[in-house]
């Protein structure tokens, strides 16, 4: 029998394994969707809808939904918070602030009659039918400062690649979880002088393994989650942080999202 969930917390981490002292790989997202691959004492193994990624998250912020309600869920349009943060309530006495990126559609009401969402809202956006690389740059600016997280991926921390992918997400492209991974997608620009705004920039370590990603704004400058989400001077050699004078990260190559 399949199990499938549902998350309702403004943010779930989701852990390497079922410990709580595990690294935390990724986070789920208020409305974001999963299913459930294993159980083990008070620990679920899932792997999440919008990206593939797997982890373990604790059973007790795991909401089991049925297959139908998680089928209506996943066919039904999805509506994303295009604000930094926004208050919920679940019912009266029940109120929850969730982040950028948080995912809304008609079925939630459905699952949480309690909710009573109203579809469309100036806070939210359907998911785009073609990708936008101007807006992505829009959004990625709307996060400027937010704390760098590793495995995070909202607006209340987020590590290079969880950042990327959630302003693509709301731009209309579904980046996967990490900086390796996002450096397969996409069409490859080798120059720096060929690049536009919102392009990815990629960068590798000592043994040539991309470990970081940031989203280029033009005239050589880059915006990226390093420390915080910041904006800094790219050149030919890589990222160069003016507020301690030294290059932070060795760049390998460009991608164009389409």
């Amino acid at each position: 029998m399949a199990f499938y969930g549902i998350s309702i917390l403004a943010v779930i981490p989701v852990r390497a394994t079922p410990s709580d002292k595990a690294e935390m790989v990724t986070q789920l997202l208020f409305g974001e969707t999963y299913k459930i691959l294993e159980k083990k004492k008070k620990w679920h193994l899932i792997q999440g809808d919008y990206d593939g990624y797997e982890g373990w998250i604790d059973a007790a912020q795991s909401i089991i939904i049925s297959e139908s309600a998680w089928a209506g869920y996943t066919k039904t349009p999805h509506y994303y918070l295009s604000k930094p943060v926004k208050e919920i309530k679940f019912n009266e006495n029940t109120k929850l602030i969730v982040g950028f990126g948080s995912v809304f559609c008609q079925e939630i009401n459905t699952i949480f009659p309690t909710m009573g969402l109203d579809f469309p809202d100036d806070d939210l956006i359907e998911f785009p039918s073609g990708f936008d690389a101007d807006k992505m740059t829009v959004f990625a600016k709307m996060l400027l400062g937010s704390t760098y997280m590793w495995g995070g991926k909202s607006v209340f921390g987020l590590d290079c690649s969880g950042f990327t992918q959630l302003c693509a997400k709301l731009a209309g492209y579904q980046l996967l979880r990490d900086a390796s991974l996002q450096a397969t997608q996409g069409k490859i620009i080798d120059f720096l002088e060929e690049t536009k705004a919102g392009d990815l920039a990629f960068f590798d370590n000592e043994e040539s393994n991309i470990t970081h990603v940031g989203i280029m704004l033009g005239e050589q400058k880059i915006i990226h989650a390093s420390g915080k989400v910041r904006i800094d001077i790219i050149d030919h050699q890589g990222i160069y942080n003016t507020d301690i004078q030294k290059y932070t990260h060795k760049l390998r190559f460009f991608r164009r999202l389409q």
